[in-house]
């Protein structure tokens, strides 16, 4: 429904974000509707899926570099050639552990999920702003074509990623770690120049006006009680913890969870050992903590809610083995490896995902077929964003076909799953009057069947929620009614 929305209102939507409009009334998530934009409405699109792939692949290629840049710019300076060796493999970890978990590959896949871009932009955004400040700090004097395009370059991918939705403010732990990482360099203030100090304060401003903007239009929303999913501002927050804590053994293997609680508890003997703490660590960790209480407000449970939390304790890990001696760190890194390549899993998830995208795209065509040679399809037990979606595609596949009254009289064709709702459906037709069309839809949530009714059964049928109807009164209640969204 997202990627229908961006490609019939996407114009729209842009065009009241110029306005300086909010165009949604449940959410603010501007950059999200710009890209929904650009990946919807340029090169071949929305005709081919050439160009969404080609930005699919842009915005996979943002989260790798982001997070491995991250934990490069984090890791402590190598003192041998050995250590310098193993800080690609560290900085590599966490896009690694991201992309072998089969559910997460599925959503980095899918072109709707805001969560990548959410994670890459800010994390290499915020990393090109860190250098573009170490340009400033540095003694000597300022490369200032490099400087500005760092900034430029990490701005724009900071606004992308901070704009992507209000979970964005979770970054705020991690922000402030980095600033307590860095506050031996900052104690160079008072002896920079004017010039210098104005960079490094406007740098300072993209960084943070952002996140306050989401703050204060994300405040406005739960002030007014728009909210997504009908979930109320601090309630039912608790419940939601509860769903990801149950539903995070559907998403991760237990070797996967396990790493989770590793990173957290390395982290800390680390600090111990130390005697110093791992800011930087520390703040990925809590950050990660907080993306999952920003989730838990919506009650709704989805695999890619997990994908910051879980990239972050990447990070934490990642930053924590950096700390112990080279040989440790290449035997958790080889175990690592061996235990999560060669991601046969990843890859038959992201298969079967192809798989049911193709069969929702003949269930589509099979629909539009019907209506419009003027056939009346009943539709039920189907989830109903499912439904919507269907709703939206049908009704742009009849505008390019033309319409021909060729179906038999009697006739009703009924898509359906086979239980509850969709069962009482299939009982509205008389006993022997039932045949399949095709073989089932194989459908996340579930396969989807399509029958042909040739004649309804005459005395009443028990629907779950409508309760008594005559088989005509069902089939008419649950008429398949093609529209285009808004």
């Amino acid at each position: 429904m997202d990627d229908w929305a961006a490609v019939v209102h996407g114009g729209e939507q842009v065009a009241a974000l110029a306005r300086l409009d909010n165009p949604e009334e449940e959410r603010f998530r501007p950059a999200w509707l710009v890209w929904g934009y650009l990946q919807w409405h340029t090169f071949d699109a929305p005709g081919g899926l050439v160009g969404p792939n080609a930005w699919n692949l842009l915005r996979l290629a943002i989260l790798v570099a982001g997070l491995a840049l991250l934990v490069a710019l984090a890791l402590p300076p190598p003192r041998t050639r050995l250590e310098a060796l193993l800080q690609g493999p560290l900085a590599a970890l966490p896009p690694f552990l991201v992309l072998t978990v089969p559910k997460l590959a599925r959503d980095l896949a899918r072109f709707g999920p805001q969560e990548p871009l959410l994670v890459g932009g800010m994390a290499l955004g915020g990393s090109l702003l860190v250098l573009a400040a170490r340009e400033a700090l540095r003694p000597a004097p300022v490369r200032r074509s490099r400087a500005l395009l760092l900034a430029g370059a990490g701005g724009v991918l900071w606004l992308a990623g901070v704009y992507q939705k209000e979970t964005a403010l979770a970054a705020l732990p991690l922000l402030a770690a980095v600033l307590l990482a860095g506050r031996r360099a900052l104690r160079r203030w008072h002896g920079l120049s004017a010039a210098r100090r104005r960079a490094l304060a406007a740098l300072g401003a993209v960084l943070l006006l952002p996140l306050a903007h989401v703050a204060a239009a994300s405040a406005l929303l739960a002030l007014r009680g728009d909210l997504v999913y009908g979930a109320e501002a601090g309630r039912g927050i608790g419940d939601g913890l509860r769903l990801l804590y149950e539903w995070s053994s559907e998403v991760f293997s237990p070797d996967q969870r396990r790493l989770v609680l590793v990173s957290v508890g390395l982290t800390g003997l680390v600090a111990l050992a130390r005697r110093s703490p791992d800011w930087v660590a520390l703040g990925a960790l809590a950050a990660g903590g907080l993306s999952l209480l920003l989730a838990a407000q919506s009650g709704v449970v989805t695999s890619r809610y997990y994908l910051p939390a879980f990239a972050l304790a990447g990070v934490a890990l990642a930053l924590a083995l950096g700390r112990l001696p080279p040989l440790v760190q290449a035997g958790a890194v080889g175990l690592l490896a061996l235990a999560f390549l060669p991601a046969g899993e990843a890859r038959r998830e992201v298969a079967g995902w192809t798989a049911e995208e193709q069969a929702g795209s003949a269930l589509v065509d099979l629909i539009a077929r019907l209506e419009a040679r003027g056939c009346p399809v009943a539709m039920a037990g189907i989830d109903e964003e499912t439904q919507n979606a269907l709703q939206v595609l049908v009704a742009r596949e009849l505008g390019e076909r033309t319409a021909r009254s060729s179906c038999s009289r009697d006739s009703v064709y009924l898509v359906l799953r086979p239980w509850g709702e969709g069962a009482a459906l299939a009982s509205a037709c008389a006993p022997g009057a039932l045949a399949r069309v095709r073989e089932p839809f194989l459908l996340e949530g579930g396969a989807v069947e399509a029958y042909r009714c040739s004649r309804l059964r005459r005395d009443p049928v028990r629907d779950p929620l409508l309760g008594v109807l005559e088989a005509r009164e069902l089939v008419a209640a649950r008429r398949f009614r093609p529209r285009l969204p808004g």
